[in-house]
């Protein structure tokens, strides 16, 4: 039997495979008795699910992203734009950069807190929605994509211009876990040069999809993964927006609560000890001798606690007692 099929029984067997009389892979692994088994590649170098597991929050924050950019562009742009949340894939950086299709814009960012780098990456498709959106005019024909390797310098400036948005609106949307510090340093049209994230580690690639009126593109987040091990414990749970946003609200209105409070405070001038007896003889003008002199300092309780100490006096014709020490409590 010849090693190699003729072209018609390629497509033979490529027919007979897509009308199902011939199962993919029938001709696949057996036993040495004849028999099919089952097996499953593992990639022992694969930590995606060992990631999303302890990053479950990075949903929630692009979730929060798409509204805050969707809302930036519309007010940007003056039409109706839309913000859509994707996928987010686990990938090395160094097979993401041998994927991408120029020309391609990559906005570098510098995260200050915690240290490392993001990147936003623009692609051709997305730029020509951007000038579309932004100047007027039809959807180009993407037929032509790839026949250039950089963008017009209209292009990147609007480029830049819509990434420092991104940047802004990703820190907002960061708040509610953890507030990030990003700076936007520049653009790249090149993935060879682009060297702030190691070509070996792990990066997770986070899809939009923005789509204007008459034209659509894609946006990519690319986030270096052991930038995030710092600040894992703020990504491990998802936090509500609603509950965030309120935050600095709610705080301030309990402090309020608080601080309205009706307290009992009382100051002993001093004591003395006596038995009912002695009690049941006091007249009229008798003296009592207390365990502290004038001079002494008074305690002041609050609700039956010991938190000041004073001296007894007289202000605006009533008296009243100067605080000179407060008691902090021990350990």
């Amino acid at each position: 039997m010849a090693d190699t099929l003729s072209q018609s029984e390629i497509d033979a067997l490529l027919s007979a495979v897509s009308s199902g009389s011939v199962p993919a892979g029938a001709g696949g692994d057996r036993r040495k008795d004849g028999k099919h088994f089952d097996w499953v590649a593992y990639d022992l170098a694969s930590q995606e699910k060992f990631l999303r597991g302890r990053l479950a929050a990075l949903e929630g924050i692009h979730e929060r992203f798409c509204r805050l950019f969707r809302a930036t562009l519309i007010n940007a742009f003056g039409k109706h734009v839309s913000v859509t949340y994707k996928d987010t894939e686990i990938l090395r950086f160094s097979e993401y950069l041998s994927g991408v299709t120029l020309p391609t814009s990559l906005g570098i960012v510098e995260s200050k807190n915690p240290p490392g780098h993001m990147l936003f990456v623009v692609n051709a498709k997305l730029a020509y929605a951007l000038v579309d959106g932004y100047y007027g005019g039809s959807e180009r024909p993407f037929s032509q994509i790839g026949v250039r390797e950089e963008f017009t310098t209209i292009e990147t400036n609007l480029i830049e211009k819509v990434m420092k948005f991104g940047v802004k609106d990703l820190m907002e949307s960061w708040k509610p876990n953890y507030p990030i510090e990003l700076d936007f340093v520049s653009t790249e049209p090149n993935p060879v040069f682009v060297s702030y994230i190691p070509s070996a580690e792990s990066v997770a690639i986070v899809n939009f999809d923005v789509e204007f009126e008459n034209s659509s593109g894609s946006l990519c987040l690319i986030l270096h993964l052991r930038a995030l091990d710092p600040i894992r414990q703020f990504l491990s749970v998802s936090v509500n927006k609603e509950m965030s946003a309120d935050k600095t609200i709610w705080r301030d209105h309990w402090l309020k609560e608080v601080q309205d409070l009706p307290l009992h405070v009382r100051a002993h001038l001093g004591r003395m000890e006596c038995s009912l007896k002695e009690m049941s003889q006091w007249k009229v003008g008798q003296v009592l001798t207390l365990d502290q002199d004038p001079l002494s300092p008074i305690a002041l309780e609050v609700e039956g606690i010991t938190k000041f100490k004073g001296q007894m006096g007289v202000y605006h014709g009533s008296s009243a007692i100067k605080i000179s020490n407060i008691i902090k409590k021990k350990g």
